[in-house]
C-alpha cells in the first residue's frame, strides 16, 4: 500500500494551495465585512472554521486544497450574487461544491473511525469501492436535503427572500447529487491508486 509521503512533491503543493484557501478565507472576513456587511464577513468567519477540519483530522491534501479552494470560490460567488447573474454558474458550482463537502465529510468520518478507511482488510476491495460510492453520495444526497429545508425555512420564517421551489429544490439535489457520485468515484480512483484516508507521514 502506498502512503501518500511516496508523492512528497505534488502532496506538499496541494497543502500550500490548502493553506493559502484558509488564508483567503481568513482575510476575506474583514474585507466582505467592510464591502458588503457583517453578514458576508460572518459567513466567511464560518468558512474559515470549516477550512480547519480537514487540516486538524489531517485528510489527504490534494482531497484539502480541492475543498478549501471550491468552497472560498463559491462563497465569493453567492456574497457576490453571481449565481443570479451567470445562471450556469449556479449549477455548476452548486454540483462541485456538493461533491467537495461530500469527499470531505467521508474522508473526516473516515479520519475518526467512523466509517472505514478506503482500504478495508475485512472486505474485498471491489466491496469497499461500493461502499465507498455509496456512502459518499449518500453523504452528499442527505446534506443536499438539509440545505434545501433549511432554504424552505428560511424563506417561510423570515422576512429573506430565497426563492424556493419544488422544481429549484429538486433540481438542486439532483446537480448535489450528482456531484456526489463523481466525488465518489474519484475517491474509488484515490482507493485503487493504494492510497488510504491518512497522510502518508503526516509531513506538513
Amino acid at each position: 500500500m502506498t502512503g501518500e509521503g511516496d508523492d512528497d512533491d505534488w502532496t506538499r503543493v496541494a497543502g500550500v494551495i490548502a493553506d493559502i484557501a484558509r488564508i483567503g478565507a481568513l482575510v476575506s472576513v474583514p474585507v466582505a465585512w467592510l464591502m458588503l456587511g457583517i453578514g458576508e464577513g460572518l459567513l466567511f468567519a464560518v468558512l474559515f472554521v470549516g477550512l480547519l477540519v480537514p487540516r486538524l483530522t489531517k485528510v489527504p491534501r490534494p482531497f484539502d486544497a480541492a475543498f478549501g479552494l471550491t468552497m472560498l470560490a463559491a462563497t465569493w460567488s453567492s456574497a457576490l450574487g453571481w449565481y443570479r447573474m451567470i445562471p450556469w454558474l449556479d449549477i455548476l458550482i452548486h454540483g462541485v461544491t456538493n461533491g467537495a463537502i461530500a469527499a470531505m465529510v467521508y474522508l473526516v468520518l473516515a479520519r475518526l473511525g467512523v466509517v472505514r478507511d478506503l482500504h478495508d482488510p475485512d472486505r474485498s476491495l471491489a466491496h469497499s469501492n461500493v461502499t465507498v460510492a455509496v456512502l459518499t453520495t449518500s453523504f452528499g444526497l442527505a446534506l443536499g436535503a438539509i440545505w434545501e429545508f433549511l432554504e424552505w425555512s428560511v424563506e417561510n420564517f423570515t422576512d429573506i427572500r430565497v426563492h424556493v421551489g419544488y422544481d429549484d429544490s429538486i433540481g438542486d439535489m439532483a446537480i448535489g447529487g450528482s456531484g456526489s457520485l463523481v466525488a465518489g468515484l474519484l475517491l474509488v480512483l484515490w482507493a485503487r491508486a493504494g492510497r488510504t484516508v491518512k497522510r502518508g507521514e503526516d509531513r506538513t
